[in-house]
């Protein structure tokens, strides 16, 4: 009897370190998702609480140093959106995205399908995705306002490492 518990405890032992090791992995972090977070930023443009607009922006360039402009991973919601992609999101006519008062230089949409859609955070089927790149600042700190004349603005705020 002595033998099966010491071969029911020598097998709980090692099932429990597998089990172990698998939830060790299972929890790292992955570094291109967390530096995501780290660099991501979201604001609500809200009127008597109701929530009209919101943005998520992920500013690129703080953990990948190959870009050349001031890029971001925008994801949009505006309420009542045009259907026409050419006039709804960050194409909406009501809407302006501006970086330290500077227009953006390109408006790329993103595919749902895309890689930084799949691999950062705060994505949803219902958002607008864009890749937007503003002309290169040479300040630390970065202004990103996305208004409305009617409604209101937020400003999300970014600063930079000097990583770039």
């Amino acid at each position: 009897m002595g033998k099966f518990f010491l071969a029911l405890f020598t097998v709980a032992l090692f099932w429990g370190c597998s089990q172990k090791e698998e939830m060790v992995n299972l929890l790292k972090k992955d570094r291109v998702y967390t530096e995501a977070l780290r660099n991501t930023q979201k604001g609500d443009i809200l009127l008597s609480l109701e929530n009209k607009a919101q943005i998520i922006a992920t500013y690129l360039n703080e953990f990948n140093g190959s870009y050349e402009d001031e890029t971001f991973f925008v994801r949009v919601y505006i309420d009542n959106d045009f259907e026409d992609e050419n006039r709804s999101g960050l194409f909406h006519p009501g809407y302006t995205l501006t970086l330290n008062s500077q227009k953006p230089l390109e408006i790329k949409i993103v595919d749902k399908e895309n890689l930084l859609v799949k691999t950062l955070p705060f994505t949803q089927p219902w958002y607008h995705y864009y890749l937007v790149k503003f002309k290169r600042v040479d300040e630390d700190m970065l202004n990103l306002r996305f208004a409305n004349k009617n409604y209101g603005e937020t400003i999300l705020t970014f600063e930079k490492s000097g990583l770039d």
